[in-house]
């Protein structure tokens, strides 16, 4: 079954128009007797005919075995003719079974534009062909500058790699072609893409009018309404291949959307970056501190010759001496390696006030030294603070062995004394 072919006189015949694409018209080919209609691919004659439900068609007498056209399966011709109707519905020019003028493909359909240039190619691909075939045929297509779209009925390897539509026939009488796969929306976070279910002839008319087109989802971390996974969403439609739909099609508006999600994405992505690097930052900062501190301890015992038990004593004798909720800091290069001294005031002890500073190293004494009392834990260190005055210095004497709690005021004359 064909529905194109070749008169001597009248150039190319198309039967599925009322004047056979060329001023005639069927009654003067059907049943009429020295009429020469030859195939365009084998050249074989050809003869008009009407099947029993109804369809205009051509047929081989002797069906030739390398002849595309006249082996293809009844299902590919009521698509190819279905799909020419649509085209023409939608107020364009379609002819069927359109060559390239150097013989390289040959369109199901070919559709035109107003200026009479091939605007579309729509394709029934029924039969079986891989993946890299498929994408090699439409880059002729692109090549020529054609549009194209394959239309397929059941589940291939091939569907959604290259611009596709799967389509599913009429299953009674009066009813339509629809569009079982291909067609999507993006609905905003969390929804993502989601199957859109149309009439084949609002499909055709949509893309051939610019108001969808293929598109590859740039979205990846959307879920979709089938699957967990961005690209399992196929699957609900095709129940199979799932993994090689990439390409489907949808309206410039969500073409845009997807854009401006992957744009947020990126944005997102940037800001974890930065975020992780900001926390790895802190970490690193936090361990740096971590080891200084305890280097600085290290450092506070091994002068001090304090130990923990030593150094409980000597701060219940501060706030025994001082009544005051005093906190010990960790020891502080500012205060010349001593443990800096603050009193904790407020109705929840929210204010802290430097009050003084406990066992500097004398070698690292300061101005602060001058304003800050000094607490030590005995007479000794006492001795030393005297020996380094340069003004009055406030010392405690704290002694954790003893108990013995002592104040003195060193004065810069006992210097060399």
């Amino acid at each position: 079954m064909q529905f194109t072919a070749e008169h001597t006189e009248w150039g190319r015949v198309d039967i599925t128009l009322d004047d056979l694409g060329c001023g005639r018209s069927w009654e003067e080919i059907h049943r009429v007797r020295g009429v020469q209609l030859v195939c365009p691919e084998c050249r074989g004659q050809v003869f008009p005919r009407v099947s029993k439900l109804g369809t205009r068609h051509l047929y081989h007498r002797t069906r030739p075995p390398s002849c595309s056209l006249a082996n293809e399966s009844l299902e590919h011709h009521l698509l190819k003719l279905e799909l020419v109707t649509c085209a023409r519905a939608a107020g364009f020019r379609a002819e069927l079974e359109v060559a390239a003028p150097t013989g390289e493909w040959r369109a199901d359909v070919m559709v035109f534009s107003p200026d009479g240039n091939r605007l579309m190619a729509l394709e029934a691909q029924l039969s079986p062909i891989t993946a890299e075939e498929i994408a090699a045929r439409t880059g002729l297509y692109e090549r020529d500058g054609v549009r194209v779209c394959w239309f397929g009925i059941r589940p291939r390897p091939w569907v959604g790699t290259v611009p596709t539509l799967l389509v599913q026939a009429p299953a009674e009488q009066g009813q339509t072609w629809t569009v079982a796969a291909g067609l999507a929306r993006l609905s905003s976070p969390p929804e993502g893409w989601s199957p859109v279910d149309a009439a084949l002839s609002d499909a055709v008319a949509w893309m051939l009018t610019g108001r969808i087109l293929p598109h590859t989802p740039r979205c990846r971390s959307r879920k979709v309404t089938y699957g967990n996974e961005w690209c399992e969403w196929a699957e609900g439609w095709t129940a199979s291949y799932s993994d090689s739909w990439r390409l489907w099609w949808t309206t410039p508006a969500y073409v845009a959307l997807d854009a401006e999600l992957v744009r947020q994405e990126e944005e997102d992505r940037r800001r974890r970056q930065a975020e992780e690097k900001a926390a790895a930052r802190q970490r690193e900062a936090k361990a740096r501190e971590k080891a200084r501190k305890k280097a600085a301890y290290a450092a506070f015992w091994s002068r001090t010759g304090l130990d923990q038990q030593q150094w409980r004593y000597f701060r219940a004798l501060a706030e025994l001496f001082f009544s005051r909720n005093l906190v010990f800091g960790a020891p502080d290069s500012r205060y010349g390696d001593g443990r800096p001294v603050y009193e904790r005031s407020g109705p929840e002890g929210e204010r802290w006030t430097l009050v003084g500073v406990a066992c500097p190293d004398p070698c690292r004494l300061r101005a602060w030294a001058e304003e800050l009392p000094l607490l030590v834990p005995s007479h000794g260190d006492l001795t030393v603070l005297a020996g380094r005055a340069w003004a009055p210095f406030q010392v405690y004497v704290l002694d954790p062995e003893t108990g013995v709690m002592d104040r003195e005021r060193v004065m810069p004359a006992a210097v060399g004394s």
